[in-house]
């Protein structure tokens, strides 16, 4: 409890933890080393608001300073020349001006001349030197003057080449002209006179010379004092809002000084109570003598994993060595496709078989057409020939009717005409006679075909008859082993029965199993699922029956020997069911004491712990997620729940699990009792353990009753709503992230409470994107608070969050010139400012 509450601390911060928790038996310790820690965080609280009020008075007085500045450059219509300080006269007192109001540029001179004649005034001193009237007395003081009085004209070119006299000016313009032509000027620095200045900044009065650059007028000519003024009124506005913006960052760092109070004075308040501690550590005792107990149940299940685990070898090393012997592959992905390539062979003979059969009939049909047609041409031969002998008889008895007609009378004719109606009729019947060989051919070329088909159809009936003879013996065989009784059928065959009869059984079996496949490739796949169940069932039915498969030419017969009687498949499935429904009932008066002791007892006692110490974690977890809300509102919460999908006798189920021992009465032991048969009945049901022992880690666990859900809270008066699709499609990218980011931080320092002295790693590339600077800063400081170690990586983010204690920045730079050479450079990140370090640097 106090180790929680040390790592739980947000201002109090321990440098060993563990020490802390080495103090609990002596609560002055505790008190003294807890009182070493505050005082620290209060002097590092103290001396930054000391720092931070100071910097927040110098900037309050630098802005006083600035504004005042301001509103007087604002007032001023002109911006004079710094004073030098040589000066004290009074010159609001005097009559006259400085030089350089008095005069101005010619419109035509470039900027550069301008501001190189105005740097040479300035440097040498007459930019500022006071003018007067001709009359006027001199006040006492110290200043600098130009007395046109005294000016001598210098030959050639002069100032009044550049500048003339202003208009409106308190001194007259002839003195500003002769005072202006009494200096020479040129581009460069002229060599004629004592008094000479050059456009490019250069100056000399008498043996004195020098040069100054500018790069713009600022004080000869209205506009250019009016552009100068406006500029260094900018700058000092400029100066003005940095200023602003480290009183703000001073007000910051005060209240968040204010808030760390706060949070230190909540952290001490936190502390648990020493009685609490003293209740805490025996439970801690305890639970270490446990870890003892489940230490040797441990090794114990490690020895039997060895034991296994050495079967295992042993089974491998027979698996292999029958592989080797009959040169078969062992993966059972293999041994599937090896079937399947042996049932498409199979197939394949088959239809070649049958083709081959179908190309034998071809034959015999195409020689009994051929031997057809060669009796057919030459009828046709001997027809032809009749026909040209009967056509050479008839051109000769033509020409001799023609000629006996030109000799005979009327009744000859009539006579002829009488012959040639028979000769036509004698055509008819011909062509009728021809009409009737021809079919009499075809009737001969099909009752030779007819031939050929009986012949082979006779072939083919006495195949039939031989394979429905073996197939009925096979069928009878079968029987003879249990087919009919595996099928639900009654009725047995014997090897005396007939056809009649086989083929009565057969068709029952068929119809009972109507959609059954029965290819070759389905029989060979069933009887590979058989060998896998019969594998499977040898372990669970060892010590009850022997399991075996023995192969009966393409089948695989399954028999099982119990209690020295063999029985098939359907036996043994009817004998188990029968002591499987007898044994519900057996559980007597000792064994249900002895299931009442163990719920009532350390098993009831480890379950209702473990699951307090669940809801504990999630409550923890849950203080540390709602310090995290978005600029929206939106708040997340873990619920760690009753799984819905389970029946509703598990919520009481628990309740009476976490329900005082002494408070549990009989009803709620028989409720107990139910559901943890239930319970039990499921895991018979679903197979997934080979013994006892594992059976009951599934009855027991748990963690499979319950499921972790993720809630939001929206701030809208709906409170806290189960996130589904619908609603995270609904939220903003960064409320988005928030909620996919923060369960999962909590279910990695939840997993780490199992090993507290442990690393606490947490990796994260591209951290973070799409949330705002704020809640950037409320995430990072619950990562502080889970104690997670950070490491990240990202092109934009650099953890600078006042949330944040501490952390290394490494900023990786490539070289210039595009070698491969990459150097970090470290950054340290204290929780207030951003500092290099240069003690180490880290090549890549």
């Amino acid at each position: 409890m106090l180790r929680e509450w040390a790592a739980g601390c947000v201002e109090l911060r321990f440098d060993d933890v563990e020490a802390l928790v080495s103090l609990t038996a002596v609560e002055d310790d505790v008190a003294s080393l807890v009182d070493s820690a505050m005082r620290s965080v209060v002097g590092e609280i103290a001396d930054r608001e000391a720092r931070t009020d100071t910097a927040r008075g110098a900037a309050l007085d630098e802005r006083g300073t600035l504004t005042e500045t301001i509103e007087a450059l604002r007032r001023e219509a002109d911006l004079p020349p710094a004073a030098p300080p040589t000066r004290t006269t009074d010159r609001s007192t005097m009559a006259g001006a400085p030089l350089w109001r008095l005069v101005a540029f010619h419109d035509d001179v470039p900027v550069d001349v301008q501001a190189g004649v105005e740097a040479a005034l300035e440097a040498s001193g007459l930019l500022d030197a006071w003018v007067k009237p001709d009359d006027e007395v001199v006040l006492p003081g110290h200043d600098t003057w130009a007395e046109a009085a005294w000016a001598v004209p210098a030959p050639g070119a002069s100032l009044l080449d550049v500048l003339r006299p202003e208009a409106d000016i308190p001194v007259a313009a002839d003195s500003i002209s002769r005072l202006l032509g009494s200096i020479s000027y040129g581009p460069r620095l002229p060599n004629e006179h004592l008094a000479a200045v050059g456009a490019d900044g250069s100056w000399r009065l008498a043996s004195a010379t020098g040069t100054w650059v500018k790069e713009e007028p600022a004080h000869i000519g209205s506009l250019a004092r009016e552009r100068t003024r406006r500029r260094r009124i900018d700058q000092l506005t400029e100066r003005l809002t940095e200023v602003n913006s480290t009183i703000a960052t001073c007000d910051a760092q005060m209240r968040e000084c204010r808030e760390r109070r706060n949070r230190l004075d909540a952290d001490l308040s936190a502390r648990p109570r020493y009685r609490d501690l003293n209740e805490k550590r025996r439970l801690w005792d305890r639970a270490e003598e446990g870890i003892g107990v489940r230490d040797d149940a441990l090794r114990a299940a490690a020895k039997l994993l060895e034991e296994r685990e050495a079967d295992v070898t042993k089974s491998l090393r027979q698996l292999s060595r029958l592989s080797t012997e009959y040169g078969l592959p062992t993966d059972r992905g293999l041994l599937k496709d090896l079937s399947s390539a042996v049932d498409t062979f199979r197939d394949m003979a088959d239809a070649w078989a049958d083709a081959c059969m179908r190309w034998s009939a071809a034959m015999e049909r195409s020689t009994s057409a051929g031997s057809q047609a060669a009796r057919s041409l030459a009828a046709a031969q001997e027809h032809t020939e009749e026909a040209e002998t009967a056509d050479s008889e008839s051109s000769g008895l033509r020409a001799k009717l023609e000629a006996v007609e030109s000799t005979v009378g009327e009744d000859f004719r009539q006579v002829a005409a009488r012959i040639h109606e028979m000769r036509e009729e004698h055509h008819r019947s011909r062509d009728n006679m021809r009409l009737r060989n021809e079919d009499l051919r075809a009737l001969d070329q099909r009752i030779g075909q007819l031939q050929a088909t009986m012949t082979q159809d006779a072939e083919e009936r006495d195949k039939a008859v031989s394979a429905r003879d073996a197939a009925a013996q096979r069928f009878r065989h079968l029987s003879l082993l249990g087919l009919p009784e595996d099928a639900g059928v009654s009725g047995e065959l014997t090897a005396q029965d007939g056809t009649r009869a086989t083929l009565a059984s057969a068709r029952s079996v068929a119809a009972k199993w109507p959609n059954i496949p029965h290819e070759p490739r389905n029989v060979s796949d069933a009887a590979t699922r058989l060998l896998e169940t019969v594998y499977e069932a040898r372990p669970l039915l060892g010590q009850r029956t022997d399991l075996d498969l023995e192969p009966d030419e393409d089948v695989q017969v399954f028999a099982a020997t119990m209690d020295g009687v063999r029985v098939g498949a359907t036996g043994l499935l009817r004998i188990l069911t029968a002591e499987r429904d007898s044994s519900r009932d057996d559980i007597t008066t000792a064994e249900r004491r002895l299931f009442d002791q163990t719920l009532t007892g350390d098993t009831r006692r480890h379950l209702a712990a473990r699951i307090r110490q669940a809801n504990e974690l999630v409550d923890r977890m849950n203080g540390h997620l709602e310090r995290v809300r978005t600029a929206s509102n939106v708040a997340v919460q873990l619920v760690w729940q009753i799984h819905p999908d389970l029946p509703p006798g598990t919520r009481t189920a628990r309740e009476l699990l976490l329900k005082d021992p002494g408070r549990v009465t009989d009803a709620d032991r028989e409720a107990l009792h139910a559901f943890f048969r239930s319970r039990i009945e499921e895991a018979k049901a679903r197979n997934t353990a080979a013994t006892w022992e594992e059976q009951l880690s599934e009855v027991l666990d748990y963690t499979a009753w319950h499921q972790l859900v993720v809630k939001l809270d929206r701030a809208n008066g709906h409170g806290w709503q189960l996130l589904t699709k619908k609603m995270h499609g609904a939220l903003s990218g960064g409320e988005k992230a928030i909620a996919l980011h923060l369960p999962l931080f909590a279910a990695v320092a939840a997993h780490y409470e199992a090993v507290p002295e442990a690393p606490r790693p947490i990796l994260l590339d591209e951290v973070f994107v799409g949330v705002d600077t704020v809640n950037r800063g409320q995430v990072f400081a619950l990562l502080s608070a889970l104690d997670l170690d950070l490491m990240l990586t990202s092109d934009h983010e650099w953890a600078t969050y006042r949330e944040l204690a501490g952390i290394a920045v490494h900023q990786l730079i490539t070289g210039a010139d595009r070698d491969d050479a990459v150097t970090s450079a470290r950054f340290i990140w204290d929780g207030n400012g951003l500092e290099p370090d240069e003690t180490e640097e880290v090549p890549a």
